[in-house]
């Protein structure tokens, strides 16, 4: 992670972080999802 954002430093990627950040959101309501006690409180949200 640290080796993307100093890539999008460096190359002036602004534009990527916002989808980025997305995806790193969806990653991990996806995880939690999954197996956890925290699920049904992420369907509600839904």
């Amino acid at each position: 992670m640290k080796d993307l954002l100093a890539f999008l430093w460096k190359e002036k990627k602004w534009w990527l972080v916002p989808p980025l950040v997305v995806f790193v959101i969806f990653g991990v309501l996806l995880v939690l999802s999954t197996a956890s006690p925290v699920s049904p409180f992420i369907y509600m949200l839904f």
